[in-house]
């Protein structure tokens, strides 16, 4: 059984490798994947000059990790508590950051620029009543952390993930999003805890996700896919198929899709936890080879497993690897926050 600190550190270096991973499969299908490298991508390397991370080395992550890491950062200085300041002052320092912050999508962006006071010229978008195109896994990348901090407390993960992300991306599928993968990682914290208990709490945090970020004046509606039934979904296509790896990820992929969509990345995470019965580094490799949206996926599948499974799941290897390319200690951080879940055991 893998104890509180090596939970702690496998969730945050299993959503960095899965980042990291998937940085260079981004934005091609599985085919192009397997041309591209003569099979699937099992191992961090370099991103191509065709995706997204062109700008990065070996082992860099994204927007995906990196957001989450300020944000726990900032986390750890407010004590463990997770507020709408504190979350405004983490994605502001984070977009500082050049490496990082020229990945930053539309809906980021535009929130940063309103936290900063820009003003900004207007959008037709801003008079509609729902706003579609922000129902994006912005939110949901970068909640893993949440779950670390509200290890074994799903319903505070939920309520949390929801403060965490409103401040950039307040929409009711969004949030639902953020709601279920901090309730998995939550779940995973727990001790003699299986798979399907993480898959079960992510199901209750999209649906609670939905239901309470619905009834909060400062968060929007948006017409979209139910996540609660496509992450039930995406588990029955992964369960039916568990054993076979390439049907499962090619199902999952086709049939849910992974792209910017929360209704699609989110569900697909857990399809591939399913999939692999909760095995880290082959949920990331689906995650990795599925195509599209890959190190976002990844990320958030990572998080997840890392955090059920414990670190020393994880090739030794990639610790080394991602703290040198990024310049971050995910041991001494996994270590505040075990020392703060520490403080709050004896409270």
């Amino acid at each position: 059984m893998a104890t509180r600190y090596a939970k702690l550190l496998g969730g945050l270096l299993g959503g960095a490798v899965g980042d990291a991973m998937g940085a260079a499969t981004e934005v091609r299908t599985t085919e192009m994947i397997k041309e591209k490298w003569g099979g699937l991508v099992k191992d961090i390397i370099q991103a191509p000059k065709d995706t997204w991370a062109h700008w990065s080395t070996c082992g860099q992550v994204t927007d995906d990790f990196s957001v989450s890491y300020y944000h726990a950062l900032q986390i750890l200085k407010d004590k463990g508590k997770i507020t709408e300041k504190g979350a405004q002052k983490a994605v502001l320092k984070w977009f500082e950051d050049p490496q990082y912050s020229q990945c930053a999508g539309p809906t980021t962006r535009r929130s940063i620029a309103l936290m900063k006071g820009e003003k900004l010229p207007p959008v037709k978008q801003d008079r509609l009543l729902c706003v579609n195109s922000r129902a994006s896994n912005g939110g949901a990348m970068k909640v893993g952390c949440v779950g670390l901090f509200d290890a074994c407390n799903v319903d505070k993960a939920i309520d949390d993930a929801i403060t965490m992300c409103k401040v950039t991306h307040d929409n009711t599928i969004a949030l639902s999003g953020a709601a279920a993968i901090a309730a998995a990682t939550a779940e995973a914290m727990k001790d003699r805890v299986g798979y399907l208990d993480v898959i079960q709490a992510g199901i209750y945090g999209a649906e609670q996700g939905f239901l309470r970020s619905s009834k909060m004046d400062d968060v929007r509606p948006v017409a979209g896919a139910n996540i609660v039934k496509r992450i039930r979904h995406a588990v029955d296509l992964g369960m039916r198929y568990q054993g076979d790896f390439d049907k499962a990820m090619d199902i999952i992929s086709k049939e849910i899709g992974g792209g910017l969509p929360a209704a699609e990345a989110v569900p697909a995470a857990f399809g591939y936890i399913a999939a692999t019965e909760g095995d880290v580094m082959n949920t990331i490799y689906m995650a990795v080879n599925a195509g599209d949206d890959t190190d976002t996926v990844a990320c958030m599948a990572g998080y997840i497993v890392g955090a059920l499974r414990g670190y020393d799941h994880i090739p030794a290897r990639y610790l080394a690897l991602i703290e040198k390319a990024n310049k971050f200690d995910l041991q001494k951080t996994a270590s505040k926050i075990e020392a703060l879940l520490e403080q709050e055991d004896v409270a």
